[in-house]
């Protein structure tokens, strides 16, 4: 009885004995790493010579350059206990081969000393390559393999993918980097706080207290910004503190000077400063983005076009005789960019760069609309006549020219572009004209009969 009891336990404690060794056998299998992808080709068993591996390394290099697809091969000295589509299943999810939506991603995996191979295939090539033609290279590589040919068996095989391959997608200017930072992804996240941050001003549109929400919304989208640009958690700190206070600043437009204490007054000005260049700012960087994506020639008009807009803020934002010259300046460059489209349109036909020449005449015509509203604010209306009378002569030909153009011309987006310009030039000079008074100081001569003194009497 007691040698029965103790030949139980004996087998008990063998087969504990047995089990913990298998476990421990699993365990370790189960936590032997997977190879890290340093490079296209990997070759931990060293079965290829640094010259193959070089010249096999190249050619997947190629392909990958190539745009078809991401081929990479593994020579592994074991799976680790592993069945062999596991383990290559699960080196190719480790090393995520093929680009981001197209999954074409292709994997050889060989291990010499189990004469075995297997190809493991992305989503995005398993129309190009199915199951049963990758089985059939296979069966072709198999022989290299048991031979030690090991480099002309892949050599054969990366011919046979090549030859398989989706022919690559023609680039074109709308293609896939044709998009918003193609070479700095991580800018595209601030970009965008950025450009979205005056929605947090809202709260600003319905009262002077709407500052108590607007300032922590723009400190945070400031922060949020500094974050994700630098990953700095003081960087977000520091662009947070120096946002916050702005709102509170841009506040204090709603009260008039006269009731702001005399210590306010300066630093009302100072954020409306502050507005104005983060208004230009916002503007280029929107605008210019969209544009070096699009059209990266025409970039410079991001600039052009965020300064006339903020021109025309600053002209609000700071009344009284400053206005009044800044939008003298704006005026006067809306003047110079509508008459150089105009001029550049009527030319582009008859002169292979029209760009100096139609540069010159929109300098002429905003210089003298510019002189002429500058003497018609000094009270000078006879010279400034004679200045608007000679902008607009100038300006004119090139507007009819436009629509002679527009009416003889045969490609349609040309000719509404013409037709658009001259028109428009037109119709915008005689509104000139008869806001001016043009029409009745032609009758008499421009400048008028009238205007050089005299005297009255009750």
């Amino acid at each position: 009885m007691r040698a029965t009891a103790q030949l139980i336990t004996a087998k008990l404690v063998t087969a504990a004995l047995v089990t913990a060794a298998l476990v421990t056998a699993q365990l370790a299998h189960a936590a032997e790493p997977l190879p890290e992808l340093t490079g296209l080709l990997v070759d931990q068993a060293g079965a290829l010579s640094e010259a193959e591996q070089a010249a096999l390394a190249a050619r997947l290099r190629a392909i990958q350059a190539s745009g078809r697809a991401q081929v990479a091969i593994l020579v592994s000295g074991g799976t680790g206990g592993e069945p062999l589509a596991d383990y290559a299943f699960k080196v190719a999810e480790k090393w995520q081969l093929g680009r981001a939506g197209k999954d074409d991603g292709l994997l050889i995996l060989v291990v010499p000393s189990a004469n075995a191979a297997r190809i493991e295939v992305g989503y995005g090539l398993e129309g190009a390559i199915p199951d049963a033609r990758a089985s059939q290279w296979l069966d072709d590589l198999l022989p290299s393999i048991r031979n030690r040919e090991l480099s002309a068996g892949l050599e054969r095989l990366l011919d046979q993918v090549e030859a398989a391959l989706p022919a690559a997608a023609a680039k074109s200017d709308t293609g896939e980097t044709n998009y918003l930072f193609p070479d700095h992804p991580e800018w595209r996240v601030p970009f965008l706080l950025v450009v979205f941050s005056p929605f947090a001003l809202f709260p600003l549109f319905f009262g002077r207290w709407g500052c108590v929400a607007s300032g922590p919304l723009f400190a945070i989208f400031a922060g949020g910004a500094a974050w994700a640009l630098w990953d700095s958690q003081t960087a977000a700190m520091i662009a947070a503190g120096i946002a916050l206070p702005f709102p509170f600043l841009w506040a204090l437009n709603w009260t008039d000077d006269r009731d702001l204490a005399s210590w306010l007054r300066p630093a009302k000005a100072v954020g409306n400063a502050a507005a104005v260049v983060l208004f230009f700012s916002i503007i280029t960087l929107f605008l210019g983005a969209g544009l070096s994506a699009m059209e990266p020639g025409v970039v410079w008009v991001a600039p052009v076009f965020a300064g006339l807009l903020a021109i025309g803020l600053a002209a609000v934002l700071f009344p009284g005789a400053p206005a009044h010259y800044l939008m003298i300046v704006l005026r006067s460059a809306m003047h110079f960019v509508f008459i150089l489209a105009v001029a550049w349109m009527s030319l582009a036909p008859f002169l292979s760069q029209p760009v100096g020449v139609a540069f010159a005449v929109a300098g002429a015509v905003t210089a003298c609309a510019a002189l002429g509203l500058y003497l018609d604010s000094r009270g000078q209306t006879r010279w400034s006549r004679w200045c608007f009378g000679l902008a607009l002569l100038v300006a004119l030909p090139f507007g009819l020219l436009a629509l002679v153009l527009a009416a003889l011309g045969d490609d349609l987006q040309m000719q509404l572009a013409q037709a658009a310009a001259g028109g428009g030039s037109i119709a915008g000079a005689l509104s000139f004209a008869a806001k001016h008074g043009l029409f009745a100081a032609a009758k008499i001569g421009l400048g008028g009969r009238f205007g050089g003194g005299g005297a009255g009497r009750g």
